[in-house]
Protein backbone atom coordinates (compact mmCIF):
# COMPACT_ATOMS: atom_id res chain seq x y z
CA UNK A 1 0.00 0.00 0.00
CA UNK A 2 1.36 3.42 -0.91
CA UNK A 3 1.99 5.96 1.82
CA UNK A 4 -0.72 8.34 0.57
CA UNK A 5 -3.29 5.55 0.48
CA UNK A 6 -2.30 4.39 3.96
CA UNK A 7 -2.79 7.94 5.27
CA UNK A 8 -6.30 8.08 3.81
CA UNK A 9 -7.19 4.69 5.29
CA UNK A 10 -5.91 5.67 8.75
CA UNK A 11 -7.79 8.98 8.75
CA UNK A 12 -10.94 7.19 7.54
CA UNK A 13 -10.64 4.58 10.26
CA UNK A 14 -10.16 7.33 12.86
CA UNK A 15 -13.42 8.89 11.69
CA UNK A 16 -15.13 5.49 11.88
CA UNK A 17 -13.90 5.00 15.46
CA UNK A 18 -15.32 8.38 16.47
CA UNK A 19 -18.60 7.72 14.66
CA UNK A 20 -19.09 4.27 16.19
CA UNK A 21 -18.05 5.65 19.58
CA UNK A 22 -20.71 8.34 19.43
CA UNK A 23 -23.32 5.85 18.28
CA UNK A 24 -22.33 3.51 21.11
CA UNK A 25 -22.61 6.29 23.69
CA UNK A 26 -26.04 7.34 22.49
CA UNK A 27 -27.60 3.93 21.90
CA UNK A 28 -25.58 1.77 24.33
CA UNK A 29 -25.56 -0.84 21.56
CA UNK A 30 -23.02 -3.63 22.02
CA UNK A 31 -22.73 -3.92 18.23
CA UNK A 32 -21.56 -0.31 18.01
CA UNK A 33 -18.90 -1.00 20.67
CA UNK A 34 -17.72 -4.05 18.74
CA UNK A 35 -17.58 -2.10 15.46
CA UNK A 36 -15.65 0.68 17.22
CA UNK A 37 -13.13 -1.86 18.49
CA UNK A 38 -12.74 -3.46 15.07
CA UNK A 39 -12.20 -0.05 13.44
CA UNK A 40 -9.62 0.88 16.10
CA UNK A 41 -7.67 -2.35 15.63
CA UNK A 42 -7.76 -1.95 11.83
CA UNK A 43 -6.54 1.64 12.13
CA UNK A 44 -3.63 0.64 14.36
CA UNK A 45 -2.63 -2.22 12.07
CA UNK A 46 -2.56 0.02 8.99
CA UNK A 47 -0.73 2.75 10.92
CA UNK A 48 2.04 0.49 12.21
CA UNK A 49 2.42 -1.64 9.07
CA UNK A 50 2.08 0.88 6.23
CA UNK A 51 3.07 4.32 7.57
CA UNK A 52 6.75 3.88 6.82
CA UNK A 53 9.40 5.17 4.46
CA UNK A 54 9.23 3.26 1.17
CA UNK A 55 13.01 3.54 0.86
CA UNK A 56 14.49 2.70 4.27
CA UNK A 57 11.40 1.07 5.79
CA UNK A 58 11.63 3.10 9.00
CA UNK A 59 8.28 3.76 10.73
CA UNK A 60 7.38 7.45 10.36
CA UNK A 61 5.34 7.75 13.58
CA UNK A 62 3.04 10.79 13.71
CA UNK A 63 5.15 12.64 11.13
CA UNK A 64 4.01 10.08 8.56
CA UNK A 65 0.42 11.20 8.96
CA UNK A 66 1.33 14.72 7.83
CA UNK A 67 0.83 14.92 4.09
CA UNK A 68 3.09 17.99 3.98
CA UNK A 69 6.20 16.01 4.91
CA UNK A 70 8.41 15.79 1.83
CA UNK A 71 11.44 13.85 2.99
CA UNK A 72 12.03 10.92 5.28
CA UNK A 73 13.53 12.22 8.55
CA UNK A 74 15.74 9.12 8.74
CA UNK A 75 17.17 8.58 5.24
CA UNK A 76 16.38 11.99 3.68
CA UNK A 77 14.85 10.57 0.49
CA UNK A 78 11.70 12.04 -1.02
CA UNK A 79 8.33 10.66 0.03
CA UNK A 80 6.35 12.64 -2.55
CA UNK A 81 7.35 10.55 -5.58
CA UNK A 82 6.01 7.42 -3.87
CA UNK A 83 2.54 8.92 -3.40
CA UNK A 84 1.92 9.48 -7.10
Amino acid sequence: MKLGTARIVVWSMMAAVVLFGLIALVTQSPIAYILMGIALVAELIVFFVFIKCPHCGHHLDRAGMNSEIEYCPFCGRSLKDQDE
